[in-house]
């Protein structure tokens, strides 16, 4: 009896490590085409992509343009007025 349980634990070890040696096969396989298909893809589909700008070669002026805007923005606004008996604001 203890014979046959140690040889039956022996083959479920040995499955064991067949099947992780075969998965850790077939995962690397895998890896390597799916990286090889998108290498090829991107090599097919690169030069129909539009370039586009990169943040720095934007022009300047219209930040500055808005900056500006903002400020006056921010100038302009009214202030409430406080009286005596009733509060203006500068909403209305």
């Amino acid at each position: 009896m203890y014979r046959s349980s140690r040889f039956v634990s022996l083959v479920a070890m040995a499955c064991m490590a067949a099947s992780s040696a075969m998965s850790a096969a077939v995962d690397r396989v895998a890896s390597a085409v799916s990286y090889g298909i998108d290498r090829l893809l991107s090599a097919l589909v690169e030069p129909f992509q539009l370039q586009a700008t990169a943040p720095g070669q934007e022009k300047p002026r219209v930040a500055l343009v808005a900056a500006k805007a903002f400020v006056l923005r921010f100038a302009k606004r009214r202030r409430p007025q406080i009286h005596e008996g009733w509060r203006m604001c500068a909403a209305v």
